[in-house]
Parts: C-alpha cells; sequence; structure tokens
C-alpha cells in the first residue's frame, strides 16, 4: 500500500499571472524596443541616405511613442497593485530584481526624451508619424552631439538591463523551476 503525502509545503503555491493590462505594456514594450534597435541599426549602417533619414523618421516616431507607452505604465503601476516577489527568493534577489526594473524604467524614460532633444537641438523638426512636434530649443549642434552620444549609451545600457532581466527570468523558470516566468505570460 502506497501513501501519498498531502504535505503542501513541499510545493510553492501557484504564481498568478500579472494583471492582463502589464503584461499587455511589458510585451509592447518589448516589441516596440525591438524595432527601435532594428531601425537604429539599420540607419547606421546605411549612413547618409534617403533611405536612412526616412528610417531616422521613423525611429524618431516609435521612440516618442515607446517615451508614451512607458509614462502609461507608470501610470498603470502607480494605480494598481500587483502581487510582490515570492518571499522565499532571498532578499538580494528581490533587490536585483528591483533595481534592475527601476533601472530599466528611468532609461526608457530617458533615452526618447534625450533622442527628442538631441534631434530638436541638430536643428531637425522632429515628427510624430508626419505630425509636426513643436520646436522648444534653439540649434546647438555641440550640446545635440553630446546628447547622441549619450543617447547611444543609453541604449547599449538599456541591453545590458534586457540581458539581466532576461538571465533572471531564465533562471527563474531553469533553474529554480518557480514558475515565476508564468507572471508575464503574453496570453
Amino acid at each position: 500500500m502506497s501513501v501519498i503525502s498531502n504535505d503542501r509545503r513541499a510545493q510553492p503555491p501557484p504564481v498568478r499571472p500579472l494583471p492582463a493590462a502589464l503584461r499587455w505594456f511589458h510585451w509592447g514594450t518589448v516589441c516596440l524596443l525591438a524595432l527601435l534597435f532594428g531601425l537604429a541599426w539599420t540607419f547606421d549602417w546605411l549612413g547618409p541616405s534617403p533611405s536612412g533619414a526616412t528610417l531616422v523618421e521613423v525611429h524618431r516616431s516609435f521612440g516618442i511613442l515607446l517615451f508614451a507607452v512607458v509614462c502609461a505604465r507608470l501610470i498603470w503601476r502607480a494605480t494598481h497593485r500587483i502581487d510582490p516577489l515570492p518571499r522565499q527568493s532571498p532578499l538580494w534577489e528581490r533587490l536585483l530584481a528591483s533595481g534592475v526594473q527601476a533601472s530599466l524604467y528611468l532609461a526608457l524614460l530617458a533615452m526618447p526624451a534625450i533622442g527628442w532633444l538631441g534631434s530638436a537641438l541638430s536643428g531637425d523638426v522632429v515628427r510624430f508619424f508626419g505630425l509636426p512636434l513643436p520646436d522648444l530649443v534653439g540649434m546647438d549642434e555641440d550640446m545635440s552631439d553630446r546628447l547622441f552620444d549619450l543617447h547611444e549609451t543609453l541604449g547599449w545600457t538599456i541591453l545590458a538591463l534586457v540581458a539581466l532581466h532576461v538571465l533572471g527570468a531564465l533562471r527563474h523558470q531553469f533553474v529554480k523551476r518557480d514558475g515565476l516566468l508564468t507572471r508575464m505570460r503574453p496570453w
């Protein structure tokens, strides 16, 4: 005769998915980032050309859209409660996850703002899908160049933060096997 244990302490409680709106914001941000990096690398590869200029305009529009999505995402987060990381996660892990997330939010707000300002300082008319945006600053090529250097540095920083975020998710899935990755599943 076999004895089946009803000891529920052996398994952590099931992890509930995060609210659908937050998951849509997350995966929308991922898609916009992939598109923005693809556009940037393509227009950089093309160099000065009509096609490159068109891609820069498209990149700017999607960058402004990313800024709006991140702002909406932060407003949503400020007005809705979500389940915290499980307590069985060590403090260092929860602090690292929070630090990476906060750094990503900050970088995702700064990156498009700096790109917009750098574009405006270069004398370009910044358009959002064809609609010209107000010109709030005068031309300053030197400052524009410095801002675009910062814009590029932020791009690499975002990629590093995304890599840390993905590694953490993969660690939860394949090392800890705690089901935490299901919180952000797209469906």
